[in-house]
């Protein structure tokens, strides 16, 4: 559980950031509109870095051998 604790960081960090640039796009006018769509574009990436990091992170068993042969 220890392992999946920045993944779930990274995680919170990008549904935070794209709800918070939608919110922005939404009621925002000319630069916080603009605002909101970078933060819904870093979002997306602090996602994906998320998706990533657990796939870096499970790649081996429980006992540390490696699933794929």
């Amino acid at each position: 559980m220890e392992y999946l604790r920045g993944p779930l960081y990274l995680d919170v960090a990008a549904k935070g950031l794209c709800l918070v640039g939608v919110v922005m796009m939404i009621f925002g006018q000319g630069g916080w509109f603009i605002g909101g769509v970078v933060a819904v574009v870093i979002g997306v990436l602090f996602g994906a870095w998320s998706m990533i990091a657990v796939r870096q992170t499970r790649r081996r068993g429980w006992d540390g051998v490696n699933r794929i042969q």
